[in-house]
């Protein structure tokens, strides 16, 4: 399935988890980044949400709806840690 949408994503979160938390598109967003490995290297990136978020995350979860999270999410600058991911 090919979603593009916010309305797309939030309806295929909700059906593939039973609802739509704010991890789920912290996890869309992530996977729109691209994380690859290089073919030559094997080397890639990971990803780690920021320690500093997590308060922010658990007030997503309590007072937003599902487009609200998406929303928040999408804008929240310097939400992740971005590491080098040597090949294994």
């Amino acid at each position: 399935m090919h979603v593009e949408t916010e309305s797309e994503w939030i309806a295929l979160g909700t059906r593939i988890h039973g609802g739509f938390g704010p991890l789920i598109p912290i996890g869309i967003r992530i996977g729109l980044d691209a994380i690859i490995r290089n073919r030559k290297t094997g080397e890639g990136l990971r990803y780690a949400v920021s320690e500093q978020w997590m308060p922010k995350v658990g007030e997503w979860i309590r007072t937003l709806d599902p487009p609200g999270r998406f929303q928040a999410v999408m804008k929240a600058d310097e939400l992740f840690l971005v590491m080098p991911a040597p090949a294994q």
